[in-house]
């Protein structure tokens, strides 16, 4: 089986848990993500913003609550229904494609912004992904990424990802098997698998990108207080915010 295949297979059976952080998010945690993404935009209005692997559609529903115009692209079918109602749930109109990543269909210098969420990791060419994003990317456009360091191999964060993974298999029956299954045949294939602030911002300089900014947003915890033990306990692990501009 293809890496590609091994990974939307593990993302279309984990689509069934997986969104509903986005609505038991809180108010708090939520105006603190859509803040720190307007102040990134520069406060800027109706941008053209594409979301690559939007997954349950979290980034896609906040810049479409901005009043941007949003198109999101996943590779999981399953993973954009769950994101479709999402934004139905909350009465937005955004453009939801099946797509990859990697190789994107659509015309040069069509976004202002483009934005992902805990996708870098798990990218087997992120070179080709960040070669795409620039081509469909206007001058002066802006690449947004969230990501974690979530394997890293610290003992403290080992510790918190053994509890994470056992609750987690307790509400969802065989899933540390599952990720074990789908991803330790593959995870050697996934450059940024392991993702250290050094390895992004070789990538995104190789790609051609300026600016480049690596921020450890340990603040976004703070606001983590109706979220799930689990999703909770995946913030203790480095999460960057990541901004980097196409000249």
């Amino acid at each position: 089986m293809e890496t590609k295949e091994v990974i939307r297979n593990y993302w279309d059976y984990r689509s069934e848990t997986y969104s509903t952080e986005i609505v038991e998010q809180s108010e708090e945690e939520w105006a603190t993500w859509k803040n720190m993404l307007s102040s990134t935009v520069d406060r800027r209005e109706h941008l053209e913003i594409l979301d690559v692997g939007t997954g349950p559609g979290q980034l896609a529903l906040m810049f479409a609550e901005m009043g941007h115009h949003v198109t999101a692209v996943d590779l999981s079918t399953r993973m954009l229904d769950k994101a479709r109602k999402n934004a139905l749930k909350k009465s937005l109109d955004i453009n939801f494609i099946h797509g990859d990543a990697e190789d994107l269909q659509f015309p040069d210098m069509q976004f202002d912004v483009v934005s992902s969420k805990f996708l870098l990791w798990t990218l087997p060419d992120p070179q080709k992904a960040l070669s795409e994003w620039k081509r469909v990317l206007k001058k002066d456009g802006m690449i947004i990424a969230i990501d974690g360091d979530w394997f890293n191999s610290g003992i403290f964060l080992k510790s918190i990802r053994a509890i994470s993974d056992g609750i987690r298999s307790i509400k969802e029956r065989n899933f540390h098997n599952l990720f074990n299954q789908h991803y330790n045949p593959i995870k050697n294939d996934l450059p940024l698998y392991s993702l250290k602030p050094d390895q992004v911002f070789r990538f995104f300089n190789d790609a051609g990108f300026e600016n480049i900014n690596i921020e450890r947003t340990d603040y976004l915890c703070r606001s983590r207080k109706k979220v799930n033990l689990p999703d909770k306990l995946d913030y203790a692990s480095p999460i960057y915010f990541i901004k980097a501009v196409k000249k």
